[in-house]
């Protein structure tokens, strides 16, 4: 153990510096942040587990209690982590979990990464810079965005695993590299489109300077990465159309009013915890952080000014990554976001920083990595304690709930709250915003019936009736495909067409036993199967492939 600490003890320390951002965590009850569903979005994960819908897809509570498809298309990986968790941990303590993990790991990767391009030394510095930029406290503390907390912190890991692979073309580094680009698919979907590009530039750039050896093995890993990520990648983007995405781009959520000044971020240091709103005083930091830009700009001015220079064509690739990520910030880059349609998506041109500090950290420890002896360690120190003393402030939340608990949370207008929560995010087409919380049982809504006996799970419902005077009856869920109604066993014709979009069927008189069943389409089972498919395939590749890896 005392072997493994002081070689690895720039690890240990990262593992210790992080106790600076992730105190708040420990910290009896819950906090504020803009994004206050993850609790409900874990509880409704748990009853999948317990309804056996694998892969989860329909939730009934949220929608305001009608239920909808939110893990058709919201990243799904954190969900799945948090729920295993909460039978350990409780709902709260889970939800901290996953606040914690991408924190602490995000530095471990960015160390891991920026050590093997430039030493454990260097890459020392990168993974502080990494640790401690303000873009990370503005997603964990402020907006609460974990499945973007995720991405940026397994991000790392994938370059990690792609040059290892492309150098050393061994096994464990190809299942690493197609395991972990696979969870990056399946964290956050914005995070996805933005750095799928980067990474497949960067993998490209490795393919060119190890003189294209390991071609096939990268573009196995990187297909059968997607295949995995297929159960989730393939509706998300096909079936968009069933929802009503454009309330994902309209008003706040326009790209358009979401530009920030070149000045918010390289000077402007303040820090609140409003919403984003650029061209107000009162919004959110947009910083990319003191001293990580410092650091990109002394880097340049070696790289121009050194005789010796090395690694000119890495550091280029990345300043070009830091420089564009800021550009698409900014309003100067309004002609792309115009003409590139499926950036509305990202919403906030300031999402782009996520580049930017990813990129800003490796040039960080590509200019420590110029120097040699004293100058070396005086400047890690001086830049270290730079990064942590001018940033750790930013990393706790605005306010600290020390009652909140699991029941006040599961219970009364705190699970209203959360039911209706995002609601007009993944609604589908056919429904229409509810003015109030779903009944808990099927209304009669024309004719004499009594209803008994209802069940509403994750992905069927149930209920008894008795029906004296041909009815019409409004099952409580909205809606969708291919949600299939059962009377008596047999299937049976229903609608939509009612005031709100739910389920509605017309019986004749009689008694009948009525169930509904979340039933996948044509999409969705082809992409669980293209899912099992590569994993099989990884695994037979692994055991079995040789040939691959010679």
């Amino acid at each position: 153990m005392k072997k493994f600490f002081l070689s690895n003890w720039q690890i240990v320390l990262i593992v210790v510096l992080s106790l600076f951002i992730v105190w708040p965590l420990f910290i009896p009850g819950y906090f504020s942040h803009h994004d206050d569903l993850h609790v409900i979005r874990i509880i409704e994960m748990r009853k999948c587990f317990a309804d056996f819908q694998i892969p989860c897809r329909w939730v009934p509570d949220m929608g305001y209690g009608n239920g909808y498809p939110i893990f058709n298309f919201y990243g799904v990986f954190p969900y799945y982590l948090g729920a295993v968790a909460s039978f350990v941990l409780g709902y709260i303590g889970a939800t901290k979990l996953l606040f914690f993990l991408p924190l602490v790991f995000g530095g471990v990767g960015m160390y891991i990464l920026a050590k093997e391009l430039f030493g454990k030394i260097p890459g020392f510095v990168g993974a502080v810079l990494y640790l401690f930029a303000p873009y990370r406290a503005l997603d964990s503390y402020v907006r609460g965005a974990v499945g973007e907390s995720f991405a940026l912190a397994i991000i790392p890991f994938v370059f990690y695993f792609f040059l290892k692979l492309v150098k050393s073309k061994e096994r464990r580094y190809f299942v690493l590299a197609t395991v972990s680009t696979g969870l990056f698919f399946v964290s956050h979907n914005i995070m996805t489109l933005i750095f799928t590009p980067v990474l497949l530039i960067w993998i490209l750039f490795w393919l060119h300077k190890e003189k294209w050896k390991a071609t096939r093995l990268a573009i196995l890993s990187f297909v059968i990465s997607f295949g995995l990520a297929a159960f989730f990648l393939l509706p998300a983007f096909m079936e968009k159309g069933l929802v009503q995405t454009e309330s994902l781009t309209r008003n706040e959520l326009d790209f358009r009013a979401q530009f920030v000044k070149v000045s918010q971020l390289f000077i402007d240091r303040s820090w609140n915890y409003a919403g984003s709103a650029p061209l107000s005083a009162n919004t959110i930091s947009y910083q990319i952080g003191w001293p990580l830009w410092w650091l990109v700009a002394m880097s340049f001015i070696a790289v121009v000014f050194r005789k010796k220079r090395k690694n000119v064509l890495l550091f280029t690739f990345l300043f070009l990554i830091f420089n564009f990520g800021a550009f698409m910030a900014h309003n100067k880059s309004s002609f792309i976001w115009e003409n590139i349609k499926i950036l509305s998506f990202v919403q906030f041109p300031w999402r782009f920083l996520s580049i930017v500090i990813f990129s800003g950290s490796l040039i960080g420890a590509y200019f420590i990595s110029f120097f040699k002896g004293k100058h070396l360690y005086l400047l890690t120190i001086t830049f270290s304690l730079l990064a942590i003393i001018l940033n750790w402030q930013y990393f706790r939340p605005e306010h600290f709930y020390k009652d909140v608990t699991d029941e006040s949370k599961l219970t009364g207008a705190s699970f209203i709250d959360q039911q209706k929560g995002s609601l007009l995010d993944y609604l589908p087409k056919t429904a229409l915003e509810p003015r109030e919380l779903a009944p808990t049982e099927p209304q009669v809504t024309r004719g004499e019936a009594i209803v008994s006996d209802f069940v509403n799970k994750s992905d069927s419902w149930s209920f008894r009736t008795n029906v004296s005077q041909e009815a019409i009856i409004e099952v409580p869920v909205f809606d969708f495909p291919n949600w299939t109604v059962y009377v008596n066993g047999e299937k049976y014709p229903h609608s939509n067409k009612n005031v709100i979009g739910r389920i509605m069927l017309t019986l004749s008189s009689g008694e009948y036993n009525v169930s509904g069943k979340f039933l996948n389409t044509p999409t969705r089972t082809i992409a669980n199967t293209i899912t099992v498919v590569s994993l099989l395939s990884l695994a037979l590749i692994y055991a079995k492939g040789r040939k691959f890896f010679v």
